[in-house]
């Protein structure tokens, strides 16, 4: 299964988008937009607003999982409008479509095609705007520290990251670094990429026992993958193991003090 095809099934399974297209259901069917609370009964406007609703919601999720997982995280504003300005020329013509086939009435007037395109671009921005608020986090509170185990002669191996057994590859190798994209999460490992669909507070609880802090508040790294400390002006990386590299914001520069790398 291709990237695009799993995160657009993750999209969909996930029960967001599901509640989301029947409370806008409900309301349509309910206020009667358009000109249709006139042209049609409750149940008619049900029968009639539901398959346009579920067309516009595969539709606009289907745009931002290809947007969102092609442009980097740190484009996300070239991303919003990008995702906007799709979801406009695609979604506007099909929203007029279904508004030409209700039956015309004296006191009720139509919005053209142009002034739907505003209206799909603008709330497509607002969407977009929510969910990356949505999607980023706060430092979670400190970790209770762990209870000292007594010295055995063979030590066991460490237990992997529970973050590590979401992912579904055979080896998962050593995690370096954990990425906000959107509503998922980019877990990087010495084997390659893997995109969780989880908050990243909850992708740092998961990383345990490996150490690392969170840098960014889009960024969490794993001390052991820090190759060095690089200044570009007054911006300040942290450089990876297979030559990444990612930003520290100055709330957390202090954590790179402690470990001795500035």
């Amino acid at each position: 299964m291709s990237a695009f095809a799993q995160r657009f099934k993750q999209e969909i399974s996930s029960g967001v988008s599901i509640s989301f297209w029947a409370v806008l259901l409900l309301f349509v069917a309910l206020t009667g937009p358009f000109g249709t609370y006139a042209a049609y009964s409750f149940g008619q406007r049900l029968l009639a607003v539901a398959p346009l609703l579920a067309a516009i919601m595969l539709v606009g999720v289907a745009i931002r999982v290809l947007v969102f997982s092609t442009l980097p995280p740190r484009r996300f504003r070239w991303a919003s409008a990008l995702n906007a300005g799709l979801a406009s020329l695609i979604i506007a013509p099909m929203l007029d479509q279904f508004l030409h086939q209700i039956p015309p009435t004296d006191t009720v007037s139509y919005p053209g095609l142009g002034e739907l395109m505003l209206l799909v671009f603008s709330l497509s921005l607002g969407l977009s705007s929510l969910r990356r608020t949505v999607a980023l986090d706060f430092d979670p509170p400190p970790a209770a520290p762990e209870p000292a185990l007594a010295p055995e002669p063979e030590p066991e191996a460490p237990p992997l990251p529970r973050l590590l057994q979401r992912l579904d590859v055979v080896t998962p190798g050593a995690l370096w670094s954990i990425s906000v994209r959107d509503h998922y999460v980019d877990v990087q490992t010495s084997c390659g990429t893997t995109s969780l669909l989880m908050r990243l507070s909850d992708a740092m609880v998961e990383t345990a026992p490996v150490e690392g802090a969170q840098i960014h508040r889009s960024h969490w790294v794993a001390w052991e993958a820090v190759q060095g400390v690089e200044r570009d002006g007054a911006k300040l990386f942290v450089a990876l193991e297979g030559g990444n590299r990612l930003p520290v914001s100055k709330n957390h520069r202090e954590k790179l003090v402690a470990r001795g790398l500035l």
